[in-house]
């Protein structure tokens, strides 16, 4: 029997980027989720750029986020994903950041994070953008 996951995953294809919104309790089955539904909308509109936000209510533990690499190999993150990631909530970016630098470190994946979506967005896509008000 699956486990009740209590987050809200959407995922919007934008034309030059994926779009992830997670929202809820954070756990390491939802990781895994989230980036299976992740790589699945990637290769179904052949676009590799994924601009995330999440706001999330649980922090992972650092064995579960020193796992990280094994997850995204797992679901098949890989250097042609180019990943923005804003996380929302004070209380989590700190183990977020862990974990961008737990897959910087053993080269997995191709990401950065940010504190905002204007600035993820200019960097995912290169060029710059006008401040649009969320």
């Amino acid at each position: 029997m699956e486990a009740q996951l209590d987050y809200e995953i959407t995922i919007t294809h934008k034309g030059s980027y994926v779009h992830v919104n997670a929202e809820g309790l954070g756990s390491y089955d939802g990781a895994v989720d989230l980036w299976q539904q992740v790589v699945e909308a990637c290769d179904q509109h052949q676009c590799y750029n994924i601009l995330g936000e999440q706001y999330l209510f649980c922090n992972l533990s650092t064995h579960e986020a020193l796992n990280y690499p094994d997850l995204f190999k797992k679901v098949g993150i890989t250097k042609k994903h180019r990943i923005a990631w804003v996380d929302k909530n004070p209380r989590t970016r700190e183990m977020t950041e862990f974990i961008r630098n737990v897959l910087t470190n053993r080269l997995v994946g191709n990401g950065r994070l940010f504190r905002d979506l204007d600035s993820a967005k200019q960097w995912l896509l290169g060029q710059d953008i006008e401040k649009n008000p969320q």
